[in-house]
């Protein structure tokens, strides 16, 4: 299972180059580049990016040690050009994600810079999330409190979700939202509700503050976390990884 985080950019296929890392006291050195071209998924209607040039490889990250000496870990990185994404895999904890994009922006700061935050509009970032199979964590914040929906889904989905509000500890924090008995008892049948979508959220109302999904690919699943601007991705094949891939490109970036 690999860990990335993400990141994005523009026009880093011209300035990209095995020579980052050249400069004296950098800790991040690229190690290999190769370059292919991203094929769609017939799996994802409507990909916009077929084709696409993608950089692969792997970098070098040095660790200062406690004793004025260092040792190196190894990482891969991928970038696909037409979407801007820019995807960092870090071996272990060790390697900070957060370090690894500093140290390559420095080197790259009169050309083009990475960046680690990604801007998702609101519409198409729950486009996303709504495509999920299934749904772990979906914390909103809304003008009068925050909650964690997939924890409303799951209370709709009780035979008495009104009694189960309060004699249940684990949906406690749910019982500050305004107007919630009211909302509970105009479900008229707990199959009604399947996702998200059912919810009836205001999304432009509504900020996301952290998502834990889970998406399916011929078997395999790719889970995605989100929280205040930072993104990670772990996956248990590299189709599964390639599928959340291109259906986050589609429904986010290509908006």
């Amino acid at each position: 299972m690999s860990t990335s985080r993400l990141g994005q950019a523009k026009d880093l296929e011209k300035y990209w180059s095995e020579h980052l890392g050249d400069q004296p006291e950098t800790n991040v050195t690229i190690q290999s580049i190769n370059r292919e071209h991203v094929t769609a998924f017939p799996e994802i209607d409507r990909y916009p990016f077929n084709g696409q040039l993608q950089l692969t490889g792997t970098f070098a990250f040095e660790i200062p040690g406690r004793n004025g000496d260092s040792f190196t870990q190894t990482g891969e990185y991928q970038y696909r050009a037409a979407s801007g994404l820019f995807l960092l895999e870090t071996p272990t904890d060790l390697v900070d994600s957060d370090e690894v994009f500093s140290e390559l922006n420095t080197q790259l700061s009169s050309t083009t810079r990475i960046e680690e935050a990604l801007s998702l509009p609101r519409d198409s970032f729950w486009r996303f999330i709504e495509a999920a199979d299934s749904v772990e964590t979906l914390r909103l914040r809304g003008p009068e409190t925050t909650y964690d929906a997939s924890k409303l889904i799951r209370l709709l989905q009780q035979d008495d979700p009104v009694e189960t509000l309060h004699s249940d500890p684990e949906f406690s924090d749910l019982r500050s939202i305004e107007n919630i008995e009211t909302a509970l008892e105009s479900v008229d049948s707990p199959s009604e509700i399947e996702g998200i979508q059912d919810l009836d959220i205001d999304i432009y109302n509504t900020l996301i503050d952290e998502v834990e999904a889970t998406y399916w690919f011929n078997g395999r699943t790719a889970n995605f976390w989100y929280r205040r601007g930072e993104l990670k991705l772990d996956a248990e094949t590299e189709d599964s990884r390639e599928y959340i891939i291109q259906l986050f490109e589609r429904d986010v970036l290509s908006s």
